[in-house]
């Protein structure tokens, strides 16, 4: 890929967990001093991220010749798309349905009814703040408007993935966090989500494109 310096990997979560970091992705800036001067959460905010970036690299050496500034603009993610969604009992949004229990198993039933950019829950699950963990006869269920359907998962086990009531596809988990994509169309719509998950399947975080 060209990248000739070093990349840190953090495949045991070690840096993950010592920064107590809840979300996918986060960006953090350290200065030449070891000092975090920032940090965000989530997609966006490219541009201003790129100016602390040389703003950092200048006050790391005044005579620093930097090449110029990519002119790039934070993207319309979510224009007329499900904004991105963590499974996080502090930050969830567009839940409806029981009341979430924080850190305890609770069965939960689905509601009549899962309005556009609403998500529910079935079966028993522990929702955690850095995310929901299945328990028996898991499933979750999300009403989007998207091209394309993405989820964080960790553990081992699998997810049966229906799209508007029909299987299209089961997906293996196993390990640390991953990205894994569960609907992949050619056109943006609305759409019906329910996922049947393995009980001890960690579940952090959708995005849509």
């Amino acid at each position: 890929m060209g990248v000739t310096y070093p990349v840190a990997l953090d495949n045991k979560l070690t840096t993950w967990n010592n920064y107590r970091n809840r979300f996918w992705p986060a960006k953090y800036l350290i200065d030449a001093k070891g000092t975090v001067r920032y940090f965000t959460f989530g997609e966006g905010r490219y541009a201003q991220t790129e100016d602390l970036i040389r703003t950092l690299l200048k006050q790391a050496d005044p005579d620093v010749q930097l090449p110029p500034k990519t002119g790039q603009k934070d993207p319309q993610l979510t224009k007329d798309r499900t904004p991105e969604t963590y499974l996080s009992n502090h930050r969830i949004s567009g839940y409806v349905g029981d009341p979430l229990l924080d850190n305890k198993p609770k069965a939960y039933r689905f509601p009549t009814a899962i309005p556009v950019n609403s998500l529910s829950l079935d079966g028993t699950w522990t929702a955690g703040y850095q995310y929901f963990t299945a328990g028996e006869n898991a499933r979750l269920a999300f009403t989007y408007r998207a091209k394309n359907v993405n989820l964080v998962l960790a553990g081992e086990g699998t997810v049966t993935v229906l799209v508007d009531g029909k299987t299209v596809k089961t997906i293996p988990v196993a390990g640390t966090p991953t990205l894994h994509r569960l609907v992949d169309e050619s056109t943006a719509r609305t759409a019906h989500l329910e996922l049947k998950v393995t009980p001890g399947i960690q579940a952090y975080s959708f995005t849509f494109g």
